[in-house]
């Protein structure tokens, strides 16, 4: 091994062999900037093969760069010989990439030359921003939060030092940074305050854990409520050298914690006064607009819909987020109905119901023979809906290949058909809506950015029910009038009871969730009082199987009726009698769920 020497050549072929597998750009620029040399890094990086570069100039290949800009920062390198610097270089794609180009001037047989080496910096330009973004967050944070925010230096014999506030200490407690920095905790407050205060502190040092408590304090004559949280740090003996505390003043959200206690012990007292069937009366809040399927007495519902009546009057692609059972269909119904394209379809394509390979099919259409099975012509649903509005109802479910074509429609209001070449074109209006959280479905990688950037021009957040008790109430009249007449019953009394189990549930299957509990609720109640069944119980989840098999339950329980009148329907002993529903309508669910006497 010591006697093997590099011959001129080998070392030719080294370099050769480093310079083309190196992952930076290695280019040779003249004094008139032509490019005489280029290895093949360039196409990951601009997206061009050498041979599309050698030859040309390098200052046009960047827009606002010209001959003089090019001699000018010629000049400056061959007075420096070495130029580090960053720049913004156009791909073939014309997008922007930022780089850094270590510039050298050389001196090659007679010629004089710019050997530039260039590197993709993208990454750490993103970093170098979040990380700015991160330091000018913190530091407004630190700035402008309210809430008290103190250092403590824990001496040896175990007193407490201030070492520093931030700016809220003048505004909670009255004191400025430079009067108490440096000061002793018990120098700067009397002692009937630092005794209740210093065990907390004790505690978070003897212990090293964190502590919460509140304390009383007055300052300037007036009675302050403080909530504090102690953090300890260790130092390297794993002893706590400081404390970080976060102090806020709660005075104000005591006094009106007091005020809504005593609210509620009045509320209280005047509830028990009631009888415990008290019915609640019916409460149905609709806006001016045609929202009549919108049955609503929530703020933050109303609030939505305000923002309907605003975007509805546009033609502003709107994107509809929320959990399932929500009413995003309702809600993309109401933009449709009060916008000027009301008297036109309302075309609706449920993207998470259809096949991955009919979903195009579905939206496009195609011709007769474009596949296997394709006997026929299909008209699109863009095409139907051409003049109105598209619903796209669970558009995160939509293939990513699909995507792209989705986005065209959206910016260029233009399709193909399958199986057909020409360009159709459309004038529909999207609404979308999803259940899922989009910004991570891009970051994840299975959402376009580009696609969810043009849905979310218009956002339309629903709120859970959860969120919207109050709305249960008019909800559950709602739906008993709605199935009560559908099933043949005569629902008049709804207990103040069933409507308190039902406001204390958490309705994970909102709206839709309730509409078939109150459903199946009719169903089981023999008179005209709602009775809420053992089967469900507040707190707790009703498992699907309860919602999914209310038709078998019904069917169960009329035949149990029905052999228990010997199937007799009609007359004083009969079962309609018994259900207390009409014989006929008897008659007709029979049929419909497929009774009959064995």
């Amino acid at each position: 091994m010591g006697n093997d020497k590099i011959t001129f050549e080998k070392f030719q072929r080294l370099a050769s062999y480093t310079i083309e597998s190196s992952n930076d750009v290695v280019l040779w620029i003249d004094s008139e900037g032509v490019i005489h040399y280029i290895n093949d890094a360039v196409y990951d990086l601009l997206g061009f093969k050498p041979e599309e570069i050698i030859g040309k100039k390098a200052f046009n290949l960047n827009p606002g760069e010209n001959l003089d800009f090019w001699r000018e920062r010629w000049n400056i390198l061959k007075k420096e010989k070495h130029l580090i610097f960053e720049k913004l270089q156009m791909s073939k794609e014309g997008k922007f990439i930022p780089i850094e180009a270590s510039q050298n001037f050389i001196v090659f047989e007679g010629t004089e030359y710019s050997c530039s080496f260039l590197r993709d910096i993208s990454d750490r330009k993103i970093a170098e921003k979040k990380l700015q973004e991160s330091k000018e967050y913190y530091k407004s944070l630190h700035d402008n939060i309210s809430d008290l925010i103190f250092i403590l230096d824990v001496t040896d014999d175990k007193r407490f030092k201030f070492a520093g506030f931030n700016p809220a200490e003048e505004k909670v407690i009255g004191l400025k940074n430079e009067d108490v920095k440096g000061k002793y905790v018990d120098d700067i407050f009397p002692n009937e305050i630092t005794d209740r205060i210093f065990k907390h502190y004790r505690k978070c040092v003897d212990e090293k854990i964190m502590i919460d408590y509140e304390e009383n304090i007055k300052l300037s004559d007036e009675l302050k409520h403080f909530y504090t949280r102690l953090i300890p740090l260790k130092n390297d003996k794993d002893n706590v050298s400081r404390i970080i505390g976060v102090t806020q003043d709660i005075t104000k959200r005591k006094k009106d914690e007091k005020k809504i206690k005593e609210a509620l012990e009045e509320v209280q007292r005047l509830k028990d006064q009631l009888q415990d069937e008290n019915v609640y009366l019916q409460q149905e809040i609709k806006l001016s607009n045609n929202f009549d399927e919108i049955v609503t007495q929530s703020p933050k519902l109303n609030k939505v819909l305000k923002q309907v009546e605003q975007v509805s009057s546009t033609d502003a692609t709107v994107l509809i987020l929320g959990e399932t059972g929500t009413g995003k269909e309702l809600i993309a119904r109401a933009i449709h109905n009060i916008s000027n394209r009301g008297k036109r379809p309302l075309v609706k394509v449920n993207c998470a119901a259809l096949h991955a390979e009919l979903i195009e099919s579905e939206l496009f259409g195609h011709e007769k023979g474009a596949f296997t099975g394709a006997f026929e012509k299909k008209i699109g649903r863009f095409e139907l809906a051409d003049g109105g509005t598209i619903f796209l109802d669970e558009i995160g479910e939509l293939p990513v290949d699909l995507q792209v074509k989705l986005l065209r429609v959206l910016q260029e209001g233009e399709f193909e058909r399958l199986g057909n070449p020409k360009t159709f074109k459309v004038d529909v209006r999207v609404i979308a809506a999803t259940n899922r959280d989009l910004k991570k479905e891009v970051e994840d990688g299975n959402f376009r950015e580009d696609l969810y950037f043009r849905l979310n021009v218009f956002p339309l957040n629903l709120p859970p029910l959860r969120d919207r008790k109050e709305d249960i109430p008019v909800l559950v009249h709602h739906f008993v009038n709605k199935y009560a007449a559908k099933i043949g019953r005569n629902i008049k009394n709804i207990p103040q009871k069933a409507i308190d189990t039902l406001m204390s549930y958490h309705w994970p299957g909102n709206i839709r969730e309730l509409e078939n509990i109150i459903e199946r609720a009719i169903i089981i109640s023999p008179q005209s009082k709602l009775m809420i069944g053992d089967w469900f119980i507040s707190g707790s989840d009703p498992s699907t199987k309860d919602i999914s098999s209310m038709e078998d339950m019904e069917r169960n329980h009329i035949v149990h009726v029905l052999e228990q009148t010997n199937w007799r329907v009609s007359g004083q002993n009969g079962a309609a009698s018994i259900l207390k529903i009409n014989p006929q309508t008897l008659v007709s669910r029979m049929k419909k769920l497929g009774i009959s006497r064995p």
